[in-house]
């Protein structure tokens, strides 16, 4: 199956499930569509779709993912945002069983590489540009 395929429906999935919950606008959203993706890696791991090497990659980039989040938005509710992120995740594996379009170890991938993606470009962020002086 195509990776791009996998790569639609896991959008798709996180598109619906962010209009679904019914938390406002801000950092809260961003954080908890990484917490679903955190939840799926977990679950993924579970199901001998993904390592435990890549369990702990993924843990290590949820704890500098909410660490960002929660440094940029200190009101995000955490407990709330991580409740919905399961029921997320819960939702996301149902739609992705639906069909048979979707290879589950590719989709159980795509959340892992979204995670690490996301470290990148805060790493990215937070190494400051050097300006050349005349």
């Amino acid at each position: 199956m195509p990776v791009l395929s996998a790569r639609t429906l896991l959008a798709c999935c996180a598109g619906l499930l962010s209009i679904a919950a019914h938390t406002g606008p801000g950092m809260a959203v961003y954080l908890r569509s990484y917490y679903t993706e955190y939840e799926v890696a977990l679950d993924c791991t579970d199901r001998e779709h993904l390592s435990a090497a890549d369990a702990a990659m993924a843990k290590d980039a949820m704890a500098k993912i909410e660490a960002y989040y929660l440094k940029r938005d200190s009101s995000i509710n955490k407990d709330k945002v991580l409740k919905q992120a399961v029921a997320n995740k819960n939702q996301a594996f149902k739609m992705m069983q639906e069909t048979t379009k979707v290879d589950a170890r590719q989709f159980c991938q795509a959340s892992l590489n979204d995670l690490i993606s996301k470290v990148r470009e805060i790493d990215a962020d937070a190494v400051p540009v050097k300006k050349s002086g005349s």
